[in-house]
């Protein structure tokens, strides 16, 4: 599928660096006239000036990103649509990746997110979460995706509808999935990259979000068992925390082990992704 107009879509509350990421999509090769940026949620500081390809709707009232998601879908005028979290910064040929990737023949496409950081923590984050995306990593299909860096063709959306608000985190591992279960296969196309410039600065931070992570994967994994081959373990709340040490143990070395051209430059955060692990384990297994 070959698009002739594009709407990004990106979720924002009150983002430090919305002007930066729209503006790093705006001088995108390739970004024309009849392409638009959307950004949804709160721009409260008024980082973004009015501009004639940037329509900004601002909710009233902060709403979670599935939400502010679906009102994008439904304002945007594109006939591709590409969703980017309001914290990651589109590198060169960002654009034009995602575009060759549908003009491959695949509908939808997740970008790669570049494994780096700022700090010990930032790093970690973007280690741990996102390590089947890496943009050193080989292109092909995913089981799911993350929204932060995706496109989605918009016969896509109309088959399977939107994203379910009720999920304040892993929506984007469901709904992609629902994706792949009515026969759009999740793609991995690593040259449309981003830096995730994402806020998560300290330990308590990184295990207060992956806890929550896990709190809410738990229920997709369960609501999709079958296609996401869900572990007898996370059926069982109780049985997931008597196990996490032995879970994340095993979680972390698959990690290092499928990337490490990519995480053998990264050992020093060994621990810290095994505590991140533990922390995905205590909120499965706390609901």
């Amino acid at each position: 599928m070959e698009s002739n107009h594009t709407s990004i879509i990106i979720p924002s509350l009150n983002s430090p660096i919305i002007d930066h990421v729209v503006e790093a999509v705006a001088v995108q090769e390739g970004f024309g006239p009849q392409d638009e940026i959307i950004v949804i949620g709160k721009d409260d500081k008024g980082l973004l000036a009015a501009e004639n390809r940037l329509l900004l709707l601002d909710t009233g009232r902060p709403v979670d990103a599935s939400t502010a998601r679906n009102i994008g879908i439904e304002k945007a005028q594109g006939d591709l649509l590409i969703f980017l979290d309001s914290d990651c910064l589109p590198q060169p040929g960002w654009l034009i990746e995602h575009r060759a990737a549908h003009a491959a023949g695949h509908d939808v496409i997740g970008g790669g997110v570049l494994p780096d950081g700022d700090n010990y923590w930032h790093l970690t984050y973007n280690l741990t979460m996102f390590h089947e995306v890496f943009s050193t990593a080989p292109a092909g299909r995913r089981p799911f995706l993350p929204t932060l860096n995706l496109s989605v063709g918009r016969q896509v959306v109309d088959s399977v509808g939107g994203l379910d608000s009720s999920l304040p985190y892993s929506h984007d591992v469901d709904w992609t999935t629902r994706m792949r279960e009515a026969g759009f296969f999740p793609y991995f196309w690593p040259a449309a990259a981003v830096f995730h410039q994402h806020s998560r600065q300290t330990m308590s931070q990184v295990w207060h979000d992956c806890a929550i992570n896990g709190q809410y994967a738990r229920q997709v994994r369960l609501r999709h068992g079958n296609t996401l081959r869900t572990p007898f373990f996370l059926r069982h709340r109780l049985l997931t925390l008597f196990l996490s040490p032995i879970i994340a143990a095993g979680v972390t070395t698959r990690i290092f082990a499928r990337r490490w051209s990519t995480m053998g430059h990264y050992l020093p955060v060994l621990p810290a992704i095994y505590l991140t692990k533990l922390a995905w384990c205590w909120g499965a297994g706390r609901q």
